[in-house]
């Protein structure tokens, strides 16, 4: 490198040092990474999940190209730990889980790519985790930040919330089990982690992917339903027609390979990102130019020992080989990247809310169409009415009524809003045909629809009026008794 390269990288470094309000620029390419101190003694016990994806001494940083281990800038200066970095749509600032010298709970943080003290921009009893940005400028996130042991069973979940700039946080989310990992999908639905429906209380959950609007409605199964694999995280929009996520038959950080799915088709074609074996995959990021960032383990990359630390990748769908590092600091694990780029922001929604309702509607096309076809004990009778439960807990459920199906299949009612719900389609005799354990939700004022009871996936409804629409709905919310929770119908 001849002197005059040497001083003009001295001098961008410096810039970058200098700081300055989000208008200044770095460098095409730059990347923020998140680094964790490699596994040594004397860490202390993880109380949360946080605490043990971050330990002490874990930092955000910015990486500047050629991606060199000392042309970091550390963007998380002062707090104790820090990780899950997500860059703004316009590509100034980022957000990312904090947690300050001697505080109990993590927070959501923003800070300027160009420098400056990050800042905390929640303050949630419980903590924060999981920031992502939505159309609106709003920040969501996850909270409280479950212990250790407790993501999914417990009696306080986490749920999703939403907060506009110095606003208060506005909850997203009502279901039973936790809701964690959101991200903002460029249709602007928000795509998160939760328990699948038939997942009971006091069992390990198998987990998939789900959808919700940026207010809260249309709560809906989205990838990962009927698939085996127990445990998926962090799903990410690749921006090339495709969702990536992390899947692993344990809920441990280092054994996760990178999964993707077809936005158009997400229950049909779920498959491994890559074709090489292992690697223990920690993210998956969109890279740009139809390429993915991905943080790997680089044992067995050529010229390294058989002992490697985490290292960020740019590889392409279906890469069989691991190339050498993007970027590798062998004194740190570099677990998470994402590119500091202006992208294009979500869509929109026009909320349907009503604040002033305490109920939604729910309009059901047909509770015949589904795709169990019969129930345990192998009937085959069709729905004569639709028993409607809310989960309160302690594995039981309270039944809020029962609606009477129309001659086509069709019913419709009025339902307590930001509760728990769940159905059971009934015969004449009162024998339980299918059953959805409570896991959605209305928000007040929504009119929610559905094709059926477990609809086909990928199917539009018929061109056809619901006679129960030409009728009143029926108004539930009544306790008339409590009842355990059945198993799932197959």
């Amino acid at each position: 490198m001849n002197l005059s390269t040497k001083l003009s990288r001295v001098a961008l470094v410096l810039s970058l040092l200098a700081g300055g309000g989000c208008g200044k620029l770095v460098p095409p390419g730059a990347l923020v990474v998140t680094q964790v101190p490699t596994p040594g003694p004397g860490v202390p016990a993880a109380k949360d999940m946080l605490d043990a994806r971050y330990p002490p001494g874990s930092r955000v940083v910015l990486v500047i190209p050629p991606y060199r281990p000392l042309d970091v800038r550390v963007l998380s200066q002062g707090l104790e730990a820090a990780g899950d970095p997500v860059v703004s749509p316009d590509g100034r600032c980022v957000f990312f889980a904090g947690k300050a010298h001697g505080a109990d709970a993590w927070q959501i943080y923003a800070a300027k790519v160009s420098g400056g003290q990050p800042k905390a921009v929640t303050s949630m009893d419980g903590g924060a985790m999981g920031a992502a940005i939505i159309a609106t400028g709003d920040l969501v996130f996850g909270s409280p930040v479950p212990n250790v042991g407790e993501t999914w069973n417990t009696s306080r979940p986490s749920a999703l919330y939403s907060q506009s700039p110095n606003g208060k946080p506005r909850r997203l989310t009502y279901g039973p089990m936790s809701a964690l990992d959101p991200t903002a999908l460029a249709d602007g639905r928000i795509l998160f982690v939760s328990g699948q429906p038939n997942a009971t209380t006091g069992s390990t959950p198998h987990l998939a992917l789900f959808t919700v609007n940026n207010d809260g409605t249309e709560v809906t199964a989205f990838a990962g339903k009927h698939d085996r694999v127990a445990f998926v995280r962090r799903p990410r929009d690749l921006l090339d027609g495709h969702v990536g996520f992390l899947a692993s038959n344990a809920d441990a950080l280092g054994d996760s390979w990178a999964e993707g799915v077809s936005l158009a088709r997400p229950f049909a074609n779920r498959g491994p990102l890559f074709s090489f074996p292992g690697a223990r995959c920690r993210s998956v990021e969109p890279g740009g130019d139809g390429t993915i960032l991905v943080s790997l383990e680089s044992r067995g990359v050529s010229g390294r020992s058989m002992r490697g630390s985490q290292a960020v990748f740019r590889l392409v769908a279906g890469a069989q080989t691991l190339p050498q590092p993007l970027f590798d600091d062998p004194a740190w694990d570099d677990i998470e990247a994402t590119r500091v780029a202006a992208r294009p922001k979500p869509m929109g929604h026009v909320t349907a809310i009503a604040p002033g309702k305490n109920y939604g509607t729910i309009l059901c096309l047909d509770a015949n169409r589904s795709t169990y076809q019969t129930a345990q004990n192998g009937n085959r009778s069709a729905t004569a009415r639709i028993r409607v439960l809310n989960q309160v807990g302690n594995g039981k459920v309270r039944v809020l009524g029962e609606v009477p199906v129309q001659t086509d299949g069709s019913f419709m009612a009025e339902v307590p809003a930001d509760i728990p719900l769940g159905f059971e389609a009934l015969d004449e005799q009162g024998q339980v045909l299918r059953r959805l354990p409570p896991m959605i939700w209305v928000r007040a004022g929504e009119n929610r629809s559905c094709i059926g009871c477990h609809e086909p996936h990928n199917h539009s409804p018929r061109n056809a009026r619901p006679l129960a629409a030409s009728q009143p709905p029926v108004v539930l919310g009544g306790q008339t008794g409590c009842v355990a929770i059945h198993p799932p119908a197959p």
